[in-house]
């Protein structure tokens, strides 16, 4: 009688093979959506507290002054304001208000007071360029939206992908009059000192701060700076600066590739962006809101009906 030896087989056979890749193939398609779902959600979250943060160092900042950041450098010894978009700094005797904008202002409320104690007693160029450039030079995450993974961003901590409000009734453009972070046109005096008690549409109905990447080239964007590198008025009426801006920009979808999508608010995250309100609370709306609520909002005492 023959024995028959029989051997445990060890391989796939090449159809084997190819379901269980194809099987792979779609795990993947189908886990890869949902991976990028919650990897927004948390970066959208993420981007919802630093507008919280941000907000909490206004408010800080208000008690404490008992008025709103200058989004502009101010000339103390004239208490004048200004300059037209260009203008970053006044020359001495400087202090705290005379550099940069409104997010230089902020800088002693979320712990960094010593970036901007040396600007209160530069007495000569040298002096304020290192200041300055110190100052700079500061890792400040909570400026920008981490749904921005630019690999150009990596290499810098001077831009923010958050814009103030300067008002709804802008005519040239980086002239907004009505808004929480209004600007005066070149060097007026006095300056601008607005405060919450201003508010009469109510806090809670008032935009403070809204998203805005910063731009394909990055040469709008820089939060020590001012009027559209952290300013727009909404609608935008700005064209002089940001290149390409029709004049009537509203908060819409863009893409960072774009290079005018500086002329206007607008998101990383899908079918809307942040906004941070004037008592400190932060909603995400949607761009079907552009033209109609965020108008209204974007006004601290039009007497607007906001249409929620």
């Amino acid at each position: 009688m023959s024995v028959r030896h029989h051997r445990s087989r060890l391989a796939f056979t090449l159809i084997e093979l190819l379901v269980v890749i194809a099987i792979i193939a779609i795990l993947i398609g189908l886990l890869l959506p949902a991976v990028q779902k919650i990897r927004e959600a948390a970066n959208r979250m993420k981007c919802t507290n630093n507008l919280k943060q941000i907000g909490l160092a206004i408010h800080n900042y208000h008690d404490t002054m008992t008025f709103l950041p200058s989004p502009r450098a101010i000339h103390t010894p004239s208490n004048t304001e200004g300059d037209y978009t260009i203008g970053y700094f006044y020359l001495w005797p400087g202090t705290e208000e005379s550099v940069g904008g409104w997010m230089v202002r902020i800088l002693p409320y979320i712990e960094q007071q010593n970036a901007v104690t040396p600007f209160a007693s530069v007495t000569n160029l040298a002096q304020l360029s290192a200041a300055w450039n110190k100052c700079e030079a500061l890792k400040m995450p909570m400026y920008q939206c981490p749904s921005d993974n630019r690999k150009e961003l990596a290499g810098t901590t001077s831009l923010t992908g958050y814009c103030a409000v300067t008002g709804n009734n802008e005519v040239y453009g980086s002239d907004g009059a009505n808004g929480m972070f209004a600007v005066y046109t070149y060097a007026q005096a006095p300056a601008r000192r607005n405060n919450f008690a201003m508010v009469s549409d109510g806090l809670s109905n008032t935009l403070m701060v809204g998203e805005r990447p910063p731009a394909s080239d990055l040469g709008w964007g820089w939060w020590m700076y001012s009027d559209s590198d952290n300013l727009l008025g909404h609608p935008n009426r700005e064209t002089y600066t940001v290149a390409g801006c029709s004049g009537n920009e509203y908060f819409r979808n863009d893409q960072i590739k774009n290079s005018k999508a500086a002329c206007h608010y607008w998101s990383l995250h899908p079918n809307g962006g942040n906004w941070l309100l004037g008592d400190g609370s932060v909603r995400f709306f949607n761009y079907s809101a552009a033209a109609t609520t965020l108008v209204d909002m974007a006004s601290m005492n039009g007497g607007e009906v906001v249409r929620n």
